[in-house]
């Protein structure tokens, strides 16, 4: 029952963010090509800069579980505190909703 309540909350909201969005997004795409031009062309500069990324890290001469160890820990670092907001988050939305 709360998981169904959960999901049917987390949809509307994807549903009304998508629809706050479009306008926006119809928008950049009608009225300012230039500025999508400009924002694909910064993805495609970070594309170039991340196709050269190997080549760098190669040249400092990292080893493999070194950066290993550096990816890991800041995907570490970057995720847990997110996690344990959400896991609060949702608590705190489910003590909210029960009766």
């Amino acid at each position: 029952m709360i998981n169904k309540l959960l999901m049917g909350v987390i949809k509307l909201i994807v549903s009304l963010v998508s629809e706050i969005l479009t306008p926006f997004d119809n928008l950049i795409q009608d009225a300012l090509p230039d500025l999508s031009n400009a924002l694909t062309s910064v993805g495609d500069l970070l594309n170039i800069i991340s196709s050269g990324l190997g080549w760098v890290i190669s040249l400092i001469g990292l080893s493999p579980d070194a950066i290993s160890l550096i990816v890991t820990y800041y995907m570490f670092v970057l995720t847990v505190p997110m996690l344990f907001y959400m896991i609060k988050l949702a608590l705190s939305w489910y003590n909210r909703l029960k009766p």
